[in-house]
């Protein structure tokens, strides 16, 4: 699993013990993180969507709320997925992280989220025109984009002090 996906699989874990509403998840998730996460409402209602749309978890409305509950394919990804989620939730335990880092992470993290939920709406789009050269651009961009993150993240420490 990469990327958001590993970060959106983490998110199905406040629904493995019960099903709760949007709020609820918004609450566990800065609790499990001990308040160094809290997603906005902006962030966790799409990607519930797109958790719905993957069939990984199922909406109920229940009074004025819709109630969110972990499906068997959910589950089952989750426990396929547990040591990427477990590490994921490690990082909120690392007492050295600043804070300005942490905003700065959650920060991109959130972006990390649109783009996807951007790219996944315009895919679909294309696909539905059946826009095969808007899709070969996107996936050029794409790897484009991973490339230059991954010589970013893997340059010696010289050259990011010196650009800085």
């Amino acid at each position: 699993m990469r990327g958001t996906e590993h970060n959106s699989s983490s998110r199905l874990k406040p629904l493995r013990n019960e099903p709760k509403h949007g709020y609820e998840i918004i609450k566990a998730l800065e609790e499990r993180s001990s308040g160094q996460y809290a997603p906005s409402p902006g962030t966790v209602y799409p990607t519930l969507q797109y958790l719905e749309d993957m069939g990984l978890v199922r909406a109920d409305q229940e009074a004025a709320r819709r109630v969110y509950h972990l499906t068997e394919t959910g589950r089952t990804e989750l426990e396929a997925h547990a040591q990427e989620v477990n590490a994921f939730w490690a990082r909120f335990t690392e007492p050295d992280t600043s804070a300005a880092i942490r905003a700065e992470i959650g920060f991109l993290e959130d972006e990390l989220q649109h783009l996807m939920r951007t790219v996944w709406g315009g895919l679909r789009n294309a696909l539905n025109r059946d826009d095969q050269n808007t899709i070969r651009r996107v996936r050029e961009a794409i790897e484009h984009s991973q490339n230059e993150v991954r010589r970013i993240l893997t340059e010696p420490d010289s050259l990011r002090d010196n650009q800085e």
